[in-house]
């Protein structure tokens, strides 16, 4: 079930689980809230094993204080209830301890957004506070005081972060955006540092008409909302960002921006055919998507996506070399690199990926992986971001030491990567 058709003391259940599975947060810490049409707030229990926590463990307090549970609420439920006050918006709040996260607020920074698209999209600007003792009245008003100023996502000097939003799988969003920005600029420090996006670009769009876009393939579905849902277990994409493209006949399947991939289904791939979309869902890379498809015929999926490592390279402004080892060259080839004035044009990002350069960086934006399936374009996806991992690694000891001409022909002679 969709975390947006649970029950909400059921969604910030299901919230915590996703944020401790995904190493965003300890046993001990963190805390997650949501509030209802009648100002009832659930929040999670102090105290508690957030690894182990069933639905009758989340806390239920009342506008006139009442606690309703067999646990205590957070002791952080002051700044839970200051937000929930002044900012009627907001439906939904997640702190947690990423360890990228952390590392900012030990260093008293707040992250920039504005080194790509997809953090600015889901984060905005980022705000810094100051130091208060956990649970204190102090630290309430010190954080409901930079929610009330306009943010909505704010460090927490020597402590976390805190994030909130409309509803719950928004929140989710942005605080996982939160710690791939963390994690990003940490990894384009070790390749030369982060290159700011000077002013941005906005993409090319067109208005599709929504209707009768044909029957989709349903096997085809299925492998994407696998392959969806594999990816974000694998962190190549995230809540709002990340798309999967599969040729489908004249057709083209596709995964929407607003469904999140930890719980997308098969109701939820949209159908592009001939000018018309099976769902009005939102999908920023669809037209170069269909452009890339268009200018290399071999291609029948494509991933476009913004993995942590991937976009260190992304944001350093950085070329990739993927003669690391056997496996990264023969299924990556030659990874080309555009500057981020490209995405003013597709026919020149088209044009860059083919099935002897099938992996493209685009600065400051995203990566992008051809195949001749799914799995080809996953596969390549996941090559790319575990060796940017092992290369950036590298970084901290040795210079790496790449495969060889010599090499790389025999490579070339013996495996048909594509």
């Amino acid at each position: 079930m969709k975390i947006k058709e649970l029950s909400v003391k059921e969604q910030v259940l299901e919230a915590m689980n996703r944020v401790y599975s995904n190493a965003l947060t300890t046993t001990s810490g963190g805390n997650i809230s949501a509030i209802d049409e009648n100002g009832h707030i659930f929040i999670t229990p102090s105290g508690i094993d957030k690894g182990s926590l069933t639905v009758d463990d989340i806390v239920e307090v009342l506008p006139d204080g009442t606690r309703i549970g067999k646990h205590a609420p957070s002791m952080e439920l002051p700044f839970h209830s200051n937000i929930y006050r002044v900012c009627k918006d907001v439906r939904a709040i997640v702190h947690a301890h990423a360890p990228a996260a952390v590392a900012y607020a030990c260093m008293n920074l707040a992250p920039d957004s504005g080194y790509a698209r997809c953090y600015q999209d889901a984060l905005g600007e980022i705000a810094d506070s100051e130091y208060a003792l956990p649970g204190s009245l102090k630290l309430g008003d010190i954080v409901m005081q930079r929610f009330a100023e306009g943010y909505r996502t704010v460090m927490m000097d020597n402590h976390g972060a805190t994030v909130a939003a409309k509803d719950m799988q928004s929140a989710l969003a942005k605080y996982e955006t939160l710690d791939y920005l963390c994690r990003t600029l940490f990894h384009s420090k070790a390749l030369g540092g982060a290159k700011k996006i000077k002013e941005k670009i906005p993409l090319k769009s067109a208005c599709y008409a929504v209707g009768n876009a044909g029957e989709a393939d349903r096997d085809k579905v299925k492998q994407m909302v696998a392959f969806i849902r594999r990816a974000y277990k694998g962190q190549l994409v995230g809540s709002g960002w990340g798309t999967l493209a599969v040729r489908d006949g004249e057709g083209i399947l596709f995964n929407a921006d607003c469904d999140g991939p930890a719980d997308i289904a098969e109701e939820d791939i949209v159908r592009y055919c001939g000018g018309t979309v099976s769902q009005d869902k939102p999908c920023r890379y669809l037209d170069l998507i269909i452009k890339i498809f268009e200018k290399t015929p071999e291609a029948n999926a494509v991933f476009v996506s913004m993995p942590a490592a991937s976009m260190g390279f992304a944001v350093a402004n950085v070329n990739f070399d993927a003669r690391l080892i056997p496996e990264s060259y023969i299924m990556l080839k030659d990874v080309s690199r555009l500057p981020y004035t490209a995405v003013e044009d597709y026919e020149k990002i088209a044009e860059t990926l083919t099935t002897s350069a099938p992996a493209l960086i685009v600065d400051n934006e995203c990566v992008i992986t051809i195949g001749k399936n799914i799995t080809k374009a996953f596969d390549r996806l996941e090559v790319l971001d575990y060796s940017a991992r092992s290369v950036i690694m590298a970084k901290a000891v040795a210079d790496i030491k790449p495969i060889n001409q010599d090499q790389v022909d025999e490579i070339n002679d013996t495996f048909n990567g594509w």
